[in-house]
């Protein structure tokens, strides 16, 4: 028997480790294409889930809407309104299609009547300067800081460049801001969040952190009593009567103004519910003011204070898993000839 040289041995172990090194890394580079391939993987089904969960919460928002803007909706209609697994067993669910679970639709229909319309104070001009004035004096502003702020509004909103008073035109803003700024808009406003640049009226959010709820730019008007919050109520039945001490008188117009919102909830007690009782007739209007203290007689008093605005809000929330809908529609005259005014849609996540 031949004896291999050692140094041919040397090298047949030398090519059999090389092969086996080689192998052990082509076994190396296999897992880990097959991992990058499985993270691939993974990551598409994870975001095709989140897109399907996405488009069908998106879906059930929008048959919501559908369902509230049908006029013979009403918004105590708790099984139409709330559907989904466990929620009134999906009444009469449209559109013949099952909920599964993880799903659900909440909607709710609410009046906007129930604030103010500031575009509509504002285009009155002068003729509504007492109230509004009146109204920043009851949230803490001095006579003078109320006095400049409906200047700057009016002027803010107003077609013309000519100062009021107190009120900033196009030079006056030019002056604070450059050339550049397009300050004041001189068209209503579109958001109540503009509402925030006009000067002065940081003082008003300061004051005043819920301010938001006394305002609209989408209503007839005319605060609705048949859906305004107390407070509401309360502050500007005040402003209309007028007041020296709003500390001293604001209390107890609010028990009165909680009265006559107890009254709208009916026997139950309850918010929204079917037998909720709505203000009708000029009537019924008027006792409801001199239960406040005020004449309907009084031009400011009809100014300010309606029943039965035709704007509605509708809000929309589909729950799909952890995806969330919203879907936000303020529409006047539902029950007629409907005319959307603002349409928003808004994911949100748990």
């Amino acid at each position: 028997m031949k004896l291999l040289p050692l140094s041919d041995l040397r090298c047949r172990h030398a090519r059999r480790g090389s092969s086996l090194l080689l192998v052990m890394w082509l076994i190396g580079m296999m897992m880990m294409l097959i991992h990058s391939a499985n993270v691939v993987v993974s990551q598409d089904l994870t975001m095709t889930m989140a897109q399907k969960q996405a488009f069908r919460a998106r879906q059930l928002a929008e048959m919501g809407i559908n369902i509230a803007m049908n006029p013979v909706v009403k918004e105590f209609d708790f099984g139409l309104l709330n559907q989904g697994p466990g929620v009134a067993d999906a009444v009469l669910l449209p559109l013949t299609q099952k909920l599964e679970d993880g799903e659900m639709v909440s909607v709710k229909i609410k009046g906007e009547g129930g604030r103010q319309n500031i575009n509509f104070l504002l285009q009155q001009g002068e003729a509504s300067r007492t109230f509004l004035t009146k109204w920043f004096t009851i949230w803490g502003m001095s006579n003078d800081q109320a006095a400049v702020l409906f200047d700057c509004l009016v002027d803010w909103v107003d077609a013309d460049s000519s100062n009021l008073t107190h009120g900033l035109e196009k030079n006056d803003y030019v002056d604070m801001y450059g050339e550049n700024t397009p300050y004041p808009f001189n068209r209503p406003f579109y958001d109540l969040d503009e509402m925030t640049l006009v000067p002065g009226f940081d003082e008003i959010t300061a004051l005043l952190p819920d301010w938001r709820d006394f305002f609209t730019i989408y209503s007839a008007g005319k605060i609705d009593l048949n859906e305004a919050e107390a407070k509401v109520i309360a502050s500007a039945a005040l402003a209309v009567k007028g007041t020296s001490d709003p500390a001293r008188d604001y209390p107890d117009l609010l028990v009165e103004a909680q009265e006559l919102v107890t009254d709208r909830w009916g026997s139950d007690g309850i918010e929204e519910t079917e037998d909720d009782i709505k203000l009708q007739s000029a009537e019924e209007m008027n006792a409801a003011l001199e239960g406040l203290g005020l004449d309907p007689a009084d031009s400011m008093v009809s100014a300010v204070f309606g029943v039965n605005d035709q704007t509605v809000h509708i809000e929309s929330v589909a729950t799909v898993g952890e995806y969330r809908k919203r879907v936000v529609l303020i529409v006047r005259n539902r029950n007629g000839t409907p005319q959307i005014l603002t349409r928003e849609e808004v994911p949100l996540f748990e």
